[in-house]
């Protein structure tokens, strides 16, 4: 990620200066891992990028983060992928403009190898074909499977059939309840039990909605939403909500992969996204293990 801090954003045909700019990792998948990689636990990141200089810096911060980057697949046939952010001070929003890499996993490049010794697979919808093979090998092995999905993609709707779990914003419960028989006028859990009622490998459905918090609907109890408050913080304190939904979901795999409760998981992911709105970037305010375990004796009952 390119990240541009900027007073205001500017209108059409405007030139301004920004107040700040650093360079990121990025990717929604790559973003959780590596949160994942501070709070303790030892990722694989499954991904192709380039052969070039911005590959060689998604690699080295991705290790910097104890992110075990052996099926990094580098070929130099693509260019790395790589996103503008354009971060408004003024409204505290971002505007990502994304160039995508031009060659993707395959299917045949998915190894039964790439499995070995992993107790949960997380994928975020790219390299969509190849996460289907993934994911089957998974389902297969009997390996939990969460999605993280933002908007529709190609071949997503195979993908999704795959999941255990989902984690979304807040718009994509509407983008697929629409598709599947909803309504524009369902709210937002409704549009959510929708979900859940097409796809009958899914668990749970988790949204995360901005300073709102994040709302769960599990298949044990649809009709009972878990509703989890957004974690405490001044609004004056944030720096940038790039990856807060990418923090909040690595908060809530830390707690699920060692069968916590939703409830506790939507919590520790509350806390982390939180730190993170505290820096610039997806991932400089995701607090290590040891800061997270510092912050209180509520948030290290939730990291045993």
């Amino acid at each position: 990620d390119f990240l541009a801090q900027v007073s205001e954003y500017p209108s059409p045909d405007d030139k301004i200066r920004t107040t700040d700019f650093q360079v990121f990792g990025g990717g929604n998948a790559a973003n959780t891992l590596c949160a994942l990689g501070k709070l303790g636990v030892r990722p694989r990141l499954i991904t192709k990028i380039g052969t070039d200089s911005n590959g060689d810096l998604i690699v080295n911060e991705a290790e910097r983060s104890n992110v075990d980057c052996t099926y990094v697949l580098r070929s130099p046939e693509t260019p790395s992928p790589f996103t503008y952010v354009i971060v408004d001070q003024k409204t505290s929003t971002r505007t990502c403009i994304h160039t995508p890499a031009t060659e993707e996993l395959t299917p045949q490049e998915m190894q039964p190898s790439m499995l070995e010794g992993c107790e949960w697979l997380h994928l975020d919808g790219r390299h969509t074909l190849a996460a289907v093979e993934l994911a089957t090998m998974a389902n297969g092995k009997g390996i939990p499977v969460s999605l993280d999905a933002e908007k529709d993609r190609p071949h997503l709707d195979e993908l999704i059939t795959k999941a255990d779990y989902l984690f979304t914003n807040s718009k994509y419960p509407f983008i697929y309840a629409e598709k599947h028989g909803g309504t524009g006028q369902q709210s937002a859990a409704d549009a959510m039990r929708t979900v859940l009622q097409s796809l009958p490998r899914l668990k749970a459905v988790v949204t995360t909605m901005g300073a709102e918090g994040s709302l769960a609907i599990t298949r044990d109890d649809m009709q009972n939403p878990i509703r989890c408050p957004a974690w405490p913080i001044d609004s004056k304190t944030i720096a940038d909500s790039t990856g807060a939904g990418d923090a909040f979901i690595a908060g809530c795999l830390h707690c699920l992969s060692r069968q916590k409760t939703l409830e506790d998981s939507m919590s520790l992911g509350s806390y982390v996204a939180a730190r993170k709105l505290l820096k610039l970037g997806a991932r400089a305010g995701v607090p290590s293990l040891l800061e997270a375990k510092e912050e209180g004796a509520a948030v290290a009952e939730l990291l045993v």
